[in-house]
């Protein structure tokens, strides 16, 4: 449900070379759009902790705190910074991983910043790996470097909003920024991964404005329609799902708010479903069916009292493009509450969606009751294989073969082979394997085959395993097995 209190939105950030050992953290100014560049010292020494196997973030002499602010007009990187409403400040964000011959996988950055009004605004940076712990500051032996967090300081309230398009990083020493999409603030960000050296430091910087105090504050979450909707920031999903959002509104001042509106939209692969927008207020918690204008012009509200008991919801349905091309997607949805057509403020919440082809091989043995891993047979004995192929992605997959290879001491019973029941060739046994055409998303075929067990096998148990290889356009390559466990008796001499 909607809470409003001291949320901090999530990002990620970046990493940059950084060839530098006690040096002065310095930036230039790069416009008024550009924010600021950091260009940091070189220096040669080797990270403590060599020879060890784990990566390990911001802990040496010569670590810059690890998140600080400065006014672009000007100012230089400190904590905190005194800044005013109508003023812009930027973030920067550095990394370190002190442990050489180490890869940090996956690393993230993130930065919470206040979503309060207030004099004293601070921001939380935190930052992780496949292998790290998630840390919010620079620690050398025992103490933090700076201070934690980075802060604002206003001398009125005031607020501050993410500057949209202002994501720098500074990779491996170059002062040429890369630009980066937003989401700094929101859901962190993978910046990939992080080798061992002063070398593959780095620094992220991004900017917010300062803003005059707003009435109205929202938030906005996401989640997988249901009777017990678990709203968060950010959630995980596939081409074609269906996905809920939930708007919360509240008054955060001292008077009404009136002629208050709110707008959403939409990202690219993502599509409204018609009807499904609801309105619900302390007078009707039941929900009012509100008209499919949500992302055109907007829904408008009744006037909002100030206080947490008078917060109004809105809820709507979307569905993903289940067609949208392979690849991964981050779809970020932005919703803004108006009052009298000027914007107070915004929300955002966000959708992973991961598009692939996948094949999946299931391969099982007849025990003569049911499909099972592993039977057990003797000398002269028919075996009978299933192997089930499936497209477990959401995109259709062309050009799909099954191949199979027969273990030792069995041969494929020729003419055996079936699709679905259907008598198919034998190319399952070729060196191509058996052509099944295309599979469209979830879809499935089963293919029969036999093989008897002959030869010379040595007396007593031997592990017959019968392999299944599955491929198709675009789709890695999957294997399944089945074993038959064959047993050979010598012969009882006479009585």
């Amino acid at each position: 449900m909607f809470k409003f209190k001291n949320k901090r939105l999530t990002s990620a950030l970046i990493k940059t070379k950084l060839r530098a050992y006690r040096a002065v953290l310095s930036f230039a100014l790069l416009g008024s759009m550009l924010g600021i560049m950091v260009m940091p010292n070189a220096g040669l020494d080797k990270a403590k902790g060599e020879g060890t196997n784990t990566p390990r973030f911001n802990f040496m002499q010569g670590d810059y705190e690890m998140l600080q602010v400065a006014k672009t007009n000007g100012g230089t990187w400190s904590d905190p910074v005194s800044a005013s409403v109508g003023e812009r400040i930027s973030y920067s964000f550095y990394y370190h991983n002190g442990m050489i011959n180490t890869t940090a996988h996956n690393t993230t950055l993130r930065v919470d910043l206040p979503t309060i009004t207030g004099t004293t605004l601070e921001a939380k940076s935190w930052l992780w790996s496949n292998e790290t712990t998630p840390i919010s500051d620079t620690v050398v032996a025992g103490n933090i470097v700076g201070l934690s967090g980075a802060t604002i300081n206003t001398a009125t309230p005031a607020r501050i909003e993410y500057v949209a398009g202002s994501t720098n990083w500074y990779p491996n020493g170059t002062s040429t920024p890369t630009h980066l999409p937003d989401g700094i603030t929101n859901g962190g960000m993978n910046i990939g991964d992080i080798q061992g050296c002063w070398n593959y430091a780095g620094f992220v910087t991004f900017m917010v404005d300062v803003k005059e105090p707003t009435q109205l504050i929202m938030d906005k979450t996401v989640a997988h329609p249901g009777t017990n909707e678990d709203w968060q920031k950010m959630i995980s999903a596939n081409p074609g799902d269906s996905i809920a959002y939930h708007l919360g509104v509240q008054n955060n001042g001292t008077t009404t708010a009136t002629q208050v509106s709110v707008k959403d939209v939409l990202p690219t692969y993502m599509t409204y479903t018609p009807g499904t927008t609801y309105l619900y207020t302390q007078a009707h918690p039941e929900g009012i069916k509100q008209a499919d204008t949500l992302f055109s012009s907007g829904i408008a509200i009744s006037d909002i009292a100030p206080g947490s008991g008078n917060v109004v919801f809105l809820t709507y349905k979307t569905k993903i493009d289940s067609n949208m091309p392979a690849g991964s997607y981050s779809l970020n949805n932005v919703a803004k509450v108006y009052m009298a057509n000027v914007e107070q403020s915004q929300s955002q919440a966000r959708v992973l969606v991961t598009a692939e082809r996948g094949i999946v091989v299931d391969k099982m043995v007849s025990n003569g009751v049911s499909w099972v891993e592993e039977n057990t047979a003797k000398l002269g004995d028919t075996v009978t294989y299933r192997i089930i192929v499936r497209n477990t992605g959401n995109i259709a997959i062309a050009n799909v073969y099954m191949k199979d290879a027969l273990p030792v001491f069995e041969t494929y019973v020729i003419g055996s082979t079936k699709i679905g029941g259907v008598s198919a060739n034998d190319d399952i046994v070729s060196a191509n394997g058996l052509a099944l055409g295309t599979l469209n998303p979830g879809q499935e075929k089963v293919i029969t085959l036999q093989g008897i067990i002959n030869g010379c096998a040595p007396l007593g148990e031997s592990v017959l395993t019968n392999t299944a290889y599955g491929r198709g356009d675009g789709a890695a390559e999957k294997i399944d097995t089945a074993r038959t466990i064959l047993t050979v008796f010598a012969p009882t001499m006479p009585r």
